[in-house]
């Protein structure tokens, strides 16, 4: 009976040993983050206007405590309050000068690519984190009048309001970012809540500007 007690604990021994190696294979550590993700973006700017934004972000979790990123961003107005008052001084001007009605309405609609890193405090499944990044600004100013129409370029050139080459096309300046907020990762969902504060360089109007940002997407 002693005998085919320690022959068991003996098979037992050696069946363990053999599966480690696959168990350790098979079984990550939990928390620990893991291959790429791709989510879609969405908030509020905060400033200079409380309009909408929305995009997509891809991560590749290259540390156990770094993500590289890069994001894909539309936002609806950029336009400086300086902008926006100017237009609607002219527009009681001319109202009073032509004897009809005027309302200008402005608009910088911008796309912004941004590639950086995130730093993650912590690995488990919710993972605060500070980063940033660097990349490029497309803008385009629009300014229209109900009757009138698009007069963007009038509005410059006979009104000198605003910047001539905003006005007459999209221009590209270089954009810095800095980031912070929470990752949440369960299973495959990665979700995000956050805040972004943005310099656009070499622009007159509009140079910083900030954005609440929300995200949910799929991890690989």
């Amino acid at each position: 009976m002693k005998m085919k007690l320690a022959h068991l604990v003996t098979l037992s021994g050696l069946a363990l040993v053999m599966a480690s190696p696959a168990l350790a294979q098979s079984v990550q550590p939990v928390g620990l983050p893991v291959g790429v993700y791709v989510a879609a973006t969405g908030g509020a700017l905060l400033s200079p206007n409380t309009t909408g934004a929305f995009g997509a972000e891809f991560g590749d979790r290259i540390h156990p405590h770094v993500v590289a990123y890069a994001t894909l961003t539309y936002f609806e107005d950029l336009m400086d309050s300086s902008v926006s008052d100017q237009l609607a001084s002219a527009s009681r001007t001319l109202t009073s000068v032509t004897g009809r009605s005027w309302n200008l309405q402005g608009r910088d609609r911008g796309v912004g690519f941004i590639a950086g890193a995130k730093y993650l405090i912590t690995r488990g499944s919710v993972r605060p984190y500070v980063g940033g990044g660097l990349g490029v600004l497309g803008l385009r100013r629009f300014v229209t009048d109900a009757r009138a129409g698009d007069v963007t370029l009038a509005t410059f050139n006979d009104l000198n309001i605003g910047d001539g080459a905003l006005s007459s096309r999209t221009i590209g300046r270089p954009l810095g970012e800095a980031a912070f907020g929470v990752d949440f990762e369960f299973g495959r969902t990665h979700s995000e809540l956050g805040y972004r504060y943005r310099h656009a360089f070499n622009l007159t109007n509009t140079p910083d500007f900030s954005q609440v940002v929300a995200a949910i997407g799929i991890n690989w």
